[in-house]
């Protein structure tokens, strides 16, 4: 008996194609250079004054990007090409050049030395490394082809044609390569395909983001929270100012001179800001809203924000679902304080016990998501995928609750929970109290050894300038506010807190400097 096809499948099948294939999945900067060419795409403070693009520019340079890197490299669809740099006009058009080719983009680091550089090439295999020249001697020895980026003589786009020879993708091909979890070993390298860029995208969009929006982007673009509203507003016709790094004043400078219409900040960003000196009298009429996001913002940083006129409010994503993956409304913002908000509009989130049923409203468990915006696996990982995918579900390694009119809260992560006895200690609850100390600048919490429990937690603190504090001031600060089991044991005062290159705490880095199990208030 002959397999058959019916020609009403055939058709099905070929709408499928359609639908899920096509030059819009991945050339869709062309359209909107169509629709808004003459709209400022991006800025960069490269220089000052700021250096600006248009969405029709920024489309014919990607155009020649593309050009450049296949009569160059033979960089064809599939291929991977990595790139070390600062946050740039052109980082973001070699970005697009790639999704115009079908290759992948690879984003390194900026904080790695040459031995992480080359475990990074050895892993993905690009047929080609883009580096700015401050990182030459960086990656001197690397051993794959390099150019230059920003030596005119080696990545010479210029002269190449603007013509778009831009390859069909499908909605499951690959687009960018972002690592993730580097701060607790070795990092992972995540998938992320065209179909999570665009239903990120749109989740993303549905956050009150709309054409001819404003924002600057502070956050390096190797990482997943720098996209959050880098494509959305690229695809929606937005304006993006790009810092090149982050510095608090320059960052007050862009927000009175560019006039940002919202804004996103980890919170170690945002508590720079706010120690800031200028930020009293900043400027920030034209900016409606502040989101965050990467860790919990205490209740005194959303009231500081909120008492400039600006709604300050609270999100989630990550690497494996992408940035936009809930958002709490501006109207909701003070009456939630500290809340997530809800699943985007096509995200659904659940969270789960230990035996796998769903958790009663108000009881903690793991937070599960699904959606069409789940990354595509780990690179030569695929038991690492296995590990946290559950019947379809994403297992985010986030420890959560739902309340009763179905927000989400987030308490801690999983892999940082010490272990105290027959009890769990959260170290980012005992965190949010230290910092309202008065005389404490920034916290962490780590467990160390204990002979009697296995682990306690220790408190890391920075002071406040000119402070001085005693192990009984911080015990009698939080002894009310917490159960007994989860005071500090240990209070060691530090210089300063490690942070990584996205303002996470690096706490295995932490761990490492000041892990003994000792009082040490003097630093």
């Amino acid at each position: 008996m002959y397999n058959t096809i019916s020609p009403i499948n055939m058709h099905y099948m070929s709408l499928e194609r359609i639908y899920t294939c096509g030059k819009w999945v991945n050339n869709w900067i062309a359209r909107r250079a169509d629709i808004s060419g003459n709209w400022i795409a991006l800025k960069d403070d490269l220089t000052i004054p700021l250096r600006t693009v248009s969405f029709a520019q920024l489309n014919e340079v990607s155009n020649k990007i593309a050009n450049f890197l296949r009569e160059n490299f033979g960089i064809s669809k599939g291929d991977y090409v990595a790139i070390l740099s600062w946050s740039r006009i052109e980082f973001v058009a070699t970005l697009l050049a790639c999704f115009k080719i079908g290759c992948v983009l690879a984003p390194i680091n900026t904080r790695y030395t040459s031995r992480e550089i080359q475990e990074f090439v050895d892993k993905v295999n690009p047929k080609v490394l883009l580096y700015e020249k401050e990182f030459s001697e960086t990656v001197s020895n690397i051993e794959t082809k390099k150019v230059c980026y920003d030596c005119p003589n080696e990545f010479n786009y210029e002269k190449y044609s603007s013509n778009d020879v831009s390859t069909a993708c499908c909605l499951e091909d690959p687009a960018l390569i972002l690592q993730t979890g580097g701060t607790t070993g070795k990092p992972k390298f995540a998938i992320v395909s065209h179909r999570m860029i665009l239903w990120n995208a749109v989740n993303t969009v549905r956050d009150l983001v709309i054409p001819g929006d404003v924002t600057i982007n502070t956050l390096p673009l190797f990482h997943i929270g720098a996209f959050t509203y880098l494509i959305p507003l690229l695809m929606f016709g937005g304006t993006s100012i790009l810092m090149r790094r982050w510095n608090v004043d320059r960052f007050i400078d862009l927000v009175e001179e560019e006039r940002p219409t919202f804004l996103f900040l980890v919170p170690t960003q945002l508590r720079m800001l706010l120690a800031s000196p200028r930020f009293k009298d900043a400027d920030f009429s034209s900016v409606r809203w502040f989101t965050s996001g990467g860790g919990a913002l205490t209740p005194d940083i959303i009231e500081k924000i909120f008492e400039k006129g600006v709604v300050q409010k609270q999100g989630f994503g990550m690497t494996e679902m992408g940035p936009g993956i809930f958002a709490l409304d501006p109207w909701d913002a003070k009456r939630k304080m500290g809340s997530i908000g809800k699943p985007n509009l096509l995200i659904e989130a659940r969270v789960v016990l230990q035996d796998g049923s769903e958790a009663p409203r108000g009881v903690e468990g793991e937070l599960y998501l699904r959606g069409p915006s789940v990354f595509s696996g780990y690179l030569k990982n695929e038991e690492e995928m296995k590990s946290i995918i559950k019947d379809g579900w994403l297992a985010t390694g986030d420890v959560a609750r739902v309340d009763e009119e179905g927000y989400f809260w987030i308490a801690g992560r999983i892999k940082n929970i010490i272990r105290s006895g027959e009890e769990s200690v959260y170290p980012e609850e005992i965190e949010r109290l230290l910092i309202m100390h008065p005389k404490i600048k920034d916290a962490v919490v780590i467990g160390v050894p204990d002979p009697k429990w296995g682990e306690v937690p220790k408190a890391l603190i920075v002071l406040k300038e000119g402070e001085k504090i005693t192990k009984e001031e911080v015990i009698d600060f939080l002894k009310d506010k917490l159960a007994k089991y989860k005071i500090p044991k240990y209070v060691e005062v530090v210089p300063q807190l490690v942070y990584t290159e996205t303002g996470k705490v690096a706490r295995q880095s932490l761990k490492i400097l000041y892990g003994k199990p000792e009082d040490k208030l003097e630093v």
